[in-house]
């Protein structure tokens, strides 16, 4: 175990010796981690549901709207249903359980927040948060049509990740009524399919590739590989821990924390315990607020020197991050589909340092104590070397 010795400050220039408290810290490092999905973005024409409750409503009143992919000879295609909250078409609904049922005008109710960080990587990287899962280059590319086959692409995204991650649940097995997997796979041309579709929202996008095999496939494979996409790391830097120049206190040396992903990271609370009176101050001394620390500022500990014992002490530097983000909820009714959404929030992530500290008694002494030592050792030394020399020569006969 590493040993790090407490120092008097190099800024105390005391004319005396000064045999000032040692102390071992032995250092361990641990990291709690809480993980949420990354980003955060205004939404524009994918609006959160903010609201508990809501009614569930098919895009057109009078029959389902789909859009359909297809290949070219249209032998192979897959549809996928538009499902909107509140009649709002700007409020589009993801699907969670392919093989369960939905019912017009279901009223569906917050339930658990979403786990599954894949799920909510794919929902992220989406039309859900404002993003695109298609390049932003393609030509011919109208604002409805990408609206539309975005909307198509990140359903079948969350549909194929779910079904080949449970693969033993049934909920997620595919409905035939929407056509086969080979239809994801080669579907190449998009359009609206339905009713009541106005001259405005018609399109048929010909891509001549699989937009699957191009944008699809890697975004599920990203999503499977997600295992946190929030976290911090606390890490304190090296070097001996040193007496402040006042003598006061013991201060550590820089504590850091790192958010990741950092451009999400905006602030962090600090929480001292196990030693009493320790409080966190910046590089020039300056005590620190414990509460919204800006992300980036380094912080140093200070303990009064008169709270250090012979006892161990455990000194706990407990981090709160706070990061911007989108958070996932699962909205259900009954036993019918489930249903999913994200919307614009703050996680909170811990983390965090543990000191353990083993002090050692003052033997510090003052200038007459020492000269009296000093003294006292070299009237020792002299009566040594007289009695030395005194001592009769053994002579051998």
């Amino acid at each position: 175990m590493e040993k790090i010795y407490m120092e008097e400050s190099r800024n105390n220039k005391k004319g005396v010796f000064n045999y000032s408290v040692v102390l071992s810290f032995a250092v361990a490092f641990f990291a709690v981690f809480s993980l949420v999905a990354a980003g955060f973005n205004q939404i524009s024409y994918a609006v959160p549901i903010e609201s508990d409750e809501f009614t569930f409503n098919m895009y057109k009143k009078d029959q389902v709207v789909y859009v359909r992919g297809k290949n070219a000879d249209n032998t192979s295609n897959f549809r996928i249903p538009v499902f909107i909250a509140n009649n709002d078409s700007n409020i589009p609904l993801i699907c969670i359980e392919q093989s369960n049922s939905v019912i017009d005008g279901s009223n569906y109710k917050k339930s658990e927040e979403i786990t599954d960080y894949g799920l909510l990587y794919l929902l992220n990287n989406s039309i859900i948060n404002n993003k695109h899962i298609l390049p932003d280059n393609l030509s011919n590319f109208t604002d409805t049509a990408r609206k539309y086959v975005e909307l198509w692409s990140i359903q079948v995204a969350v549909w194929v990740y779910l079904n080949e991650s449970y693969p033993g649940d049934p909920l997620h097995n595919f409905k035939n009524e929407y056509g086969s997997y080979e239809g994801i796979r080669n579907a190449s041309i998009f359009e609206l399919d339905g009713v009541g579709i106005n001259d405005s929202e018609e399109f048929s996008v010909n891509f001549g590739y699989s937009i699957f095999d191009k944008y699809i496939r890697p975004l599920i494979d990203q999503a499977k590989g997600v295992k946190s996409l929030k976290q911090i790391t606390v890490t304190k830097d090296d070097g001996d821990i040193v007496k402040t120049s006042d003598g006061k206190f013991y201060q550590t040396t820089a504590i850091s924390v790192i958010g990741d992903p950092s451009s999400d990271f905006e602030s962090y609370d600090i929480n001292l315990s196990g030693v009493d009176g320790a409080f966190a101050v910046d590089e020039n001394g300056n005590n620190l607020d414990l509460k919204n620390v800006a992300a980036g500022q380094k912080f140093y500990v200070r303990i009064p020197v008169d709270k250090v014992s012979e006892n161990v002490q455990n000194l706990s530097i407990n981090i709160t991050g706070h990061f911007k983000s989108l958070i996932g909820n699962i909205y259900s009714s009954g036993n019918l589909q489930k249903v999913v959404t994200v919307k614009g929030g703050t996680v909170d992530v811990g983390g965090g340092l543990s000191i353990e500290i083993v002090g050692a008694p003052d033997t510090g002494m003052n200038s007459a104590q020492t000269i009296y030592f000093i003294g006292l050792v070299v009237l020792l030394c002299g009566v040594g070397i007289i009695y030395a020399n005194a001592k009769p020569v053994e002579v051998k006969q």
